[in-house]
């Protein structure tokens, strides 16, 4: 116990470790004092600390934000926050739900249905804050807010509201890890994070790695039918798509992206003129399931998507969804594999998709829906004869 000092030849008080201030080295002393303070500030910097109530963490916004030392109960909001969840395996926290997703098709549900049977906050993707503040979450997650809202929300709900960067797999991947290692400190699973972000490292790594053993695959390709805000037909495509920039695949839509700098979130998606399309004419197309219901359609003869190459030779082929209430990251390694068997098989000649495919699943969501993916989406056919490649 520090014990105030009485002696009248002393001012000022004790500090632990060090001696009491004689009057004449007493402004030597409380600047002494003072760096001693700014250094334990300093050092406290840039991890949790301890508030009277809990813990102070920075969200990825930059905001600092009051949480309980263990979080018991969770409600996401916004595109893809849901999905985070499930990736690091505390669904089982969330307490209520927005109400789209009680209805949405998306893999984060098919792994983890009870989901869909919590109590809502909101109509749609939107939610009530009356409704927020009944729940009363220990913790209110987000994607896709600015911290006005945030901080509005926060004040209006009382309760703490911690903003999560989605990122991509791209150029901002390492986003993405910064926001998994968040959540493995807001959660207490760090090792899971680590996990995971591993995983995706080493899966990235391995395809690059074979892709480099192809240096004289010049063919070019094309991804159509990609989601934003909704399904979209074959104009509809990612200049920067992961697969394709991982395999170092020729895309000719590269570079079309509006992107005003690497700190710009998420994808981003550009409608192309079919004319345009058709001037490029790559070697191969890949169409995004989401779209599905309009690209087949527009595929139908006749058809200006009919002059294309791909399709006159039979090189159109199927692929997961890569934007389905926003980035599904796990579906795009899926993409990447079989992407890689089909443009290079040499190198992916030992890759067997469907298994590489139960391995992510349960990697991202630790079971396996595979069965569940394939026959909701079915990607990974070869769309003239609608028949499985793999």
């Amino acid at each position: 116990m520090i014990k105030p000092v009485t002696d009248n030849n002393i001012t000022g008080s004790r500090i632990a470790g060090f001696p009491a201030c004689k009057k004449s080295n007493a402004v030597n002393c409380r600047c002494l004092i003072l760096l001693i303070l700014l250094v334990l500030a300093l050092f406290s910097c840039g991890s949790p600390r301890q508030a009277a109530d809990g813990r102070i963490m920075t969200d990825s916004a930059g905001r600092k934000v009051t949480i309980p030392d263990t979080v018991r109960s969770v409600i996401a909001l916004k595109s893809g926050t849901m999905r985070l969840l499930s990736y690091m395996k505390v669904t089982h926290l969330v307490s209520h739900i927005e109400g789209s997703e009680q209805k949405r098709n998306v893999l984060y549900l098919f792994a983890n249905p009870h989901i869909r049977e919590l109590p809502v906050i909101g109509a749609g993707n939107n939610y009530d804050t009356e409704l927020l503040t009944i729940a009363a979450p220990d913790l209110i997650l987000a994607t896709f807010m600015s911290p006005r809202e945030a901080d509005r929300l926060q004040r209006l709900t009382r309760r703490p509201v911690m903003l999560l960067e989605y990122a991509d797999l791209g150029k901002r991947r390492e986003k993405l890890y910064e926001t998994l290692t968040l959540l493995g400190d807001v959660f207490h699973r760090n090792e899971r994070a680590d996990t995971l972000i591993g995983y995706i490292e080493a899966s990235i790594a391995d395809g690059s790695r074979r892709s480099e053993q192809n240096p004289g695959v010049s063919r070019s390709a094309y991804v159509g039918g990609v989601a934003y805000n909704g399904a979209h037909g074959i104009n509809s495509t990612e200049p920067d798509y992961p697969p394709f920039e991982i395999l170092k695949i020729r895309n000719p839509a590269s570079g079309l992206g509006l992107r005003g700098g690497s700190d710009s979130p998420g994808h981003e998606v550009v409608f192309i003129d079919p004319e345009q399309l058709i001037e490029w004419d790559p070697d191969i197309l890949f169409l995004d399931t989401a779209g599905r219901q309009i690209w087949e359609k527009e595929l139908e003869a006749p058809s200006i998507y009919s002059r294309l190459m791909a399709v006159r030779s039979g090189q159109t082929y199927t692929v997961l969804p890569y934007n389905w209430n926003t980035t599904n990251y796990e579906n795009l390694l899926c993409n990447m594999w079989y992407i890689g068997s089909i443009l290079m098989p040499e190198a992916f000649g030992d890759i067997n998709v469907e298994e590489k495919c139960r391995e992510v699943f349960t990697q991202f969501y630790g079971t396996d829906i595979y069965d569940q993916a394939i026959g909701y989406y079915r990607p990974f056919t070869r769309y003239e004869a609608a028949s499985e490649i793999r």
